[in-house]
């Protein structure tokens, strides 16, 4: 990968004095800086990181040069990851020099590495259409944004009036040849002087021979002092290979990530870029066999994930999970009602399925009594557990039900109260005076004493009123009258009541023809939908052969079956068809 060192670091790196650079650069020009803030500029030179190193010998030159001096500086890499275009004309020439090192120690190396949009832009900033001009590149390898760099030198030289590259390749290894040629061919475009430096003797060697004078359109460049020439390389062909596939998630154990992935292999031994994708999603690409280093950039984000795969046989794949620390805040207040909604203004990634939940404090992550989607809106109505105690509200991210924060809160109980009386007739309608919470889809209801919260005989919601109208159950015994919270159907208060029996009478003929109208007279609670029937012996309460309903009255006319037989007279009550009366009929052949 391309790195573009400042001058600065250049000089600290071989002991070159800064007087000696600030000479050449007199006789050139404007001068500009271009720096390497590339993420592989923490890598390591005798155990200090070269960006230590640059932002102090960087210092050191601003300090020594002439004032009269004008100086710019060019930085890439250091605002995005995996992003070609991130390069940027930090201190116009001519400018601060304070700007410069201020801007130089407030650099964090994260990008990759633009060589050749660097040097254009490095030229616009010192006009070389309109002055002489110099840029100094230092760099460790090759262009990787895929563009041209001899084209776009060539064409640099064409346009400007007297525009020098000065170009060292420091540290390449024998695999490295394209990179010697692209550095090679920018210099000659420019008049510029090429060298080749394996060690610091060599770098400082190269960097005297461009400071001791200006550059010179006639004189081809020069390498450092010879050396051997490398042993061939191995015929490609004769190198066995296979199939690699590569995949990466969205955090560790997340989705698989479908695009906008760029991936990087590089031999596992020479660090030689084997393969580069443009943006995708899942990879199969086919390497030499051995074990190969493996990195991958999300453009999305920059997020990138390293890793290596072995590739031994034919096939072999590797899923690198793109790991990116999420953050959230929660704000909720600090105490809360048993089962009341509260309002909470969050923070974070608000990403898919992301969710606000709240649970027990000594549970696990994944356990909650109630959740809202982030996507509900920011703030968000959370509903609390039903129960008082102690609980967290949680952001939870849905990639992999990770906990990003928590906030504790303490909810409380709510009270309740309803009044009804000791006794009551079985199936009549009572009026409830109530008092609660009145949270959505609560009720008041009547069930047997000891009974659970659902097992209710009848119910009326509470947001009919107060008071409210609750239905009494139709067989006789003891219950009780209870305030239920809808969630988890928790009883918030009860009160017991006694149903008492009611009663009913019939009076009817004894027997009539089959198809011909009776009159019955009755007497009994005429209960809502109560109604008079006539049955077979012994059928149930909803086996009736024909009925009227109480309502029209006593007496009620009833039309007797056709077929002849023993039957008999019911008054039923419409809840649970209970039958309160009944009284034999005879039904003979019709006349």
């Amino acid at each position: 990968m391309i790195r573009l060192i400042a001058m600065g670091l250049l000089l600290g790196l071989t002991g070159l004095s800064l007087p000696a650079l600030a000479q050449d650069t007199s006789a050139a020009g404007d001068t500009i800086l271009v720096f390497d803030a590339s993420g592989s500029m923490w890598g390591q030179i005798d155990g200090v990181p070269k960006i230590t190193i640059a932002r102090d010998v960087v210092k050191e030159l601003l300090d020594d040069l002439p004032p009269e001096r004008r100086l710019g500086l060019v930085a890439y890499g250091h605002r995005r990851k995996g992003d070609c275009k991130d390069i940027q004309t930090l201190v116009p020439v001519g400018g601060d020099r304070a700007a410069i090192a201020k801007a130089i120690a407030g650099m964090n190396p994260v990008g990759k590495t633009p060589m050749t949009a660097a040097v254009q832009q490095a030229a616009e900033a010192v006009k070389f259409t309109e002055n002489e001009a110099t840029v100094i590149l230092v760099s460790d390898g090759q262009e990787t944004c895929h563009a041209d760099p001899c084209a776009a030198a060539a064409k640099l030289a064409t346009m400007g009036i007297g525009l020098t590259v000065h170009t060292v390749g420091f540290g390449l290894g024998e695999e490295e040849a394209g990179a010697k040629g692209e550095l090679k061919c920018m210099a000659d475009a420019t008049g510029g002087r090429f060298f080749v430096a394996d060690d610091a003797k060599e770098l400082k060697y190269a960097l005297a021979q461009i400071s001791v004078a200006p550059s010179t359109k006639a004189k081809a460049a020069e390498p450092a002092p010879a050396k051997a020439e490398p042993a061939p390389a191995p015929d490609p062909a004769a190198i066995p290979t296979g199939k690699a596939s590569l995949e990466a998630t969205d955090q560790q154990g997340g989705p698989v990530i479908r695009q906008d992935l760029v991936w990087t292999v590089r031999h596992g031994a020479t660090g030689e870029v084997l393969h580069e994708s443009d943006a995708t999603g899942k990879l199969e690409v086919e390497l030499p066999r051995g074990v190969h280093d493996v990195s991958v950039i999300r453009g999305s984000d920059g997020a990138t994930a390293e890793g290596e795969i072995k590739l031994t046989g034919d096939r072999a794949s590797l899923t690198l999970p793109i790991v990116v620390e999420l953050k959230a805040t929660l704000k909720v207040p600090a105490t809360a009602a048993a089962g009341s909604k509260v309002r909470v203004i969050w923070t974070g990634p608000g990403e898919g399925d992301d969710y606000i939940s709240v649970g027990p404090a000594d549970a696990g992550n994944s356990r909650h009594a109630n959740y809202t989607r982030t996507k509900d809106g920011n703030p968000l109505q959370l509903l609390m557990p039903p129960t008082a105690g102690t609980y967290e509200v949680r952001y939870v991210s849905a990639k992999n039900h990770n906990v990003l924060t928590r906030e504790s809160i303490d909810v409380s109980e709510v009270g309740a109260s309803v009044e009804v009386p000791a006794k009551a007739p079985a199936g009549s309608t009572l009026r409830v005076a109530w008092t609660g919470p009145n949270y959505a889809n609560d009720y008041i209801s009547v069930a047997k004493v000891g009974s659970a919260g659902r097992s209710e005989v009848n119910y009326t919601r509470t947001s009919a009123g107060n008071p409210l109208k609750l239905l009494m159950p139709a067989e006789p015994g003891p219950y009780e009258v209870r305030y239920v919270q809808s969630q988890s159907h928790k009883i918030l208060a009860s009160q017991p009541i006694e149903t008492t029996k009611v009663s009913a009478t019939l009076d009817a003929p004894d027997s009539g023809a089959g198809g011909t109208r009776i009159k019955v007279s009755w007497t009994g609670p005429d209960y809502a939908n109560d109604y008079v029937s006539i049955a077979k012996v012994g059928s149930a309460g909803r086996s009736e052969v024909g009925y009227q309903r109480t309502s029209r009255g006593s007496p009620l006319e009833l039309t007797l079956p056709d077929d002849p037989g023993s039957y008999e007279l019911r008054y039923v009550q419409s809840q649970t068809h209970r039958i309160l009366a009944s009284k034999p009929v005879t039904v003979t052949a019709a006349q």
